[in-house]
């Protein structure tokens, strides 16, 4: 269950840093070795827009940029 925070104090319903170890733990065990090879091997994509030039751009010309 995921709740918004209100503040830094645990409650009676957060799970303790060392639960959530074991429940990770527990949910890792459950992989089967193409997934975990699959997480292993995880990288993040980073995305940038694509970038064209001025005289690319539709209806106009070269000659449109002049000074």
């Amino acid at each position: 269950m995921i709740r918004k925070a209100r503040n830094l104090d645990m409650s009676a319903m957060d799970p303790t840093p060392e639960q959530i170890r074991q429940r990770s733990k527990a949910i890792r065990k459950a992989w089967s070795p193409r997934e975990r090879h699959r997480r292993a091997n995880f990288k993040r994509i980073s995305w940038l827009p694509p970038v064209i030039a001025e005289t690319e751009l539709p209806g106009l010309s070269p000659s449109d940029f002049d000074s």
